[in-house]
């Protein structure tokens, strides 16, 4: 067999008796577990590999099988799979049975071996995609480069979620939600309260007066009557102005009072309606049985005020919207009814410290104390609305109710 693909220059120094023991394994190759030979002290020539370089077909080693995708026709380089031109000058890389991956520096003739972990020239096993880090050597068939193909995450190992401002996913997250339309929207709902709470407090000073005046019983009934419509449809209002507010801040869009209540006028009728209709129909299910109040104040106060105001349907939805997540519902508003009334009690207890029980002052000092429970119930009722609407249909959020309030 004769040098194919090595220059005649180079064959003429590495083999001038054209005896090629390199390619034949004959007596000059190393024996299994003996130590490489050293260099006679001669350099090749300038501008060529050393001798036995891997530019025509590579040495075999002890059982060692030809690479695959190794060029084997004349003139043509034996190339590794990815090696591309000439490598540079260095150690030949031959080990025992090798295959193009997993290099074992086993029985390497002409320069001094390296060791496993060798790097620093493009020698690619199969599969092999860049070189191995410092004090690693290749790692074998199908190896990939450090770090390729790994997903990012976020921290936690979990995609972080993106939360809507209202909508709960579970009953920490409720309160969480319910204080942070407190926290967000106390300015305008407390002006909302203010401008709803002038005419109940005119009416209730006219009462006043005609009682004094000692007008009897039809002018009594006939004021409380009046009265309490009145106070029933300031408060049906001020809720309409409230979840405009509550909304729209929640989707970072400014808002103001007047313009609150503007909306919610256009909503009075229906408003006034469905509200008077739930009253009665709470107060003959008290009188009753005390369940099926209880059962009809959860779903109006749950969902009467958003059903109105956003989707502008009428009592029977607020059935369906509240039945399917009813007990967590009713936990929700049970546990604000209690705080309510908790700090309710406590304001009360200590203004009647200093003042007549019966006294329309101590009735003002307590209402204006207790302001921050009536501007936490229009977080209550906006949210809880809103996380029945979710648990209902997942794509609807805030900016769902922010674009049915428009139409």
């Amino acid at each position: 067999m004769t040098d194919v693909g090595k220059p005649s220059t180079l064959r003429g120094m590495s083999n001038p008796s054209g005896d090629d023991r390199h390619q034949h394994g004959e007596q000059g190759a190393p024996q299994p577990g003996s130590a490489p030979p050293q260099p006679g002290g001669q350099e090749p020539p300038g501008g060529y590999p050393p001798p036995g370089h891997a530019q025509g077909p590579a040495p075999q080693g002890y059982g060692q099988a030809p690479p695959p995708g190794r060029g084997g026709g004349p003139g043509q380089p034996g190339q590794g799979y990815g090696q591309h031109g000439y490598p540079p000058p260095g150690p030949e890389q031959q080990g025992y049975g090798q295959q193009g991956y997993g290099q074992q520096g086993y029985g390497q003739q002409g320069y001094p071996q390296q060791g496993y972990g060798q790097q620093g020239y493009p020698q690619q096993g199969y599969g092999q995609q860049n070189y191995p880090p410092p004090g690693y050597g290749p790692e074998g068939y199908g190896q990939q480069p450090y770090g390729y193909g790994q997903p990012a995450q976020y921290p936690g190992g979990a995609a972080a979620p993106l939360a809507d401002p209202l909508v709960a996913a579970d009953f920490s997250d409720w309160w969480t939600k319910v204080l942070a339309v407190l926290k967000r929207s106390w300015q305008p709902l407390l002006l909302i309260q203010i401008a709803t709470a002038l005419p109940a407090l005119i009416i209730g000073a006219l009462i006043a007066v005609i009682v004094a005046a000692g007008g009897g019983w039809v002018g009594v009934a006939i004021g409380g009557g009046l009265s309490l419509i009145i106070v029933v449809a300031v408060s049906l209002l001020a809720q309409g102005a409230s979840v405009y507010v509550v909304t729209r801040q929640a989707a970072e869009q400014p808002v103001g009072a007047g313009e609150a209540l503007s909306f919610a006028a256009r909503r009075a009728l229906p408003l006034l309606g469905w509200g008077i209709l739930a009253g009665i129909l709470v107060f003959i299910g008290f009188l009753l049985l005390v369940i099926p109040g209880i059962y009809l104040s959860v779903v109006f106060v749950a969902s009467l005020t958003g059903v109105i105001m956003y989707e502008r349907a009428g009592i029977g939805r607020t059935f369906e919207l509240v039945n399917r997540e009813f007990w967590g519902t009713f936990g929700r508003l049970v546990t604000f009814a209690i705080a309510a009334a908790v700090y309710s009690g406590i304001i009360s207890a200590i203004v009647s410290t200093f003042t007549d029980p019966n006294s329309l002052s101590r009735s003002i000092i307590v209402n204006i104390l207790t302001l921050p429970v009536t501007l936490a119930a229009a977080g209550v009722a906006v949210v809880t609305y809103a996380s029945l609407r979710n648990k209902e249909n997942p794509q609807v959020g805030t900016p769902t109710l922010v674009q049915e309030l428009q139409t």
